[in-house]
């Protein structure tokens, strides 16, 4: 029986870590490799190639290319991104692109691990979760549905883990940093109002679509609340 192999594309402009993730990356016969350090070539190569995962850089990137990838992942919602960055360099507002962010300096094996979690999503294709009896919400398509409106919101990716995460957790204690940290990949002591600003716009969209649906910040912890 011939594997089905996980296409991956790799931008990294250093040449000698480019080499390496492919290297390791390419020794699983699961995988199928393509890597580059220019922009260009990238961008060809996601025009090109039907890929499952995009490994960058998140220090690599400028507003232009950054703008492009950000495009190409909106329309084509079956791709993930796996990004990693200096943490002194981190901008979270730039990584709204990644599923999962890795800090520099990181181990290939731990780099392995989050590619192997990504390609085996907890919840699949045709998975769904009901927020509501009629509030239906499509975690690997990023939509919210009201099944009594016909109405349809999507959600783009750190909306859309935002609420599956605490949603997932709507029995524990949400603090800010248990977001930066589980939806973000970064610690709490980065100055920034991009968790707030998420936040501001996710429940513009629960309002437009189910008004009893409602994110709540109760003293600084993270609840869901709704009423059927």
């Amino acid at each position: 029986m011939v594997k089905h192999k996980n296409t991956i594309i790799i931008y990294e402009k250093e040449i000698k870590l480019n080499m390496i993730l492919k290297e390791q990356i390419s020794k699983s016969d699961i995988y199928e490799v393509y890597s580059t350090t220019e922009p260009t070539k990238l961008l060809g190569l996601l025009e090109k190639i039907k890929f499952n995962v995009l490994i960058l850089n998140l220090n690599d990137l400028d507003q232009v290319l950054e703008k492009n990838i950000q495009n190409y992942i909106r329309k084509n919602s079956f791709n993930y991104v796996l990004g990693y960055c200096n943490e002194k360099l981190i901008n979270i507002e730039i990584n709204d692109i990644a599923r999962k962010i890795l800090k520099k300096p990181f181990k290939i094996i731990n780099l392995l691990s989050e590619l192997a979690t990504l390609l085996n999503p907890k919840f699949s294709k045709k998975e769904e979760i009901f927020l509501m009896d009629h509030l239906k919400f499509l975690p690997f398509q990023k939509v919210l549905y009201n099944l009594k409106t016909n109405n349809k919101e999507h959600l783009t990716e750190k909306e859309n883990k935002l609420i599956l995460y605490i949603y997932s957790n709507k029995d524990f204690k949400i603090t800010k940093k248990d977001l930066l940290s589980e939806v973000w990949g970064v610690s709490e002591n980065i100055n920034t109002h991009t968790l707030e600003t998420h936040i501001y716009r996710l429940k513009q969209k629960l309002q437009k679509i189910e008004s009893n649906f409602k994110l709540l910040n109760q003293k600084g912890l993270y609840t869901i609340h709704f009423e059927n």
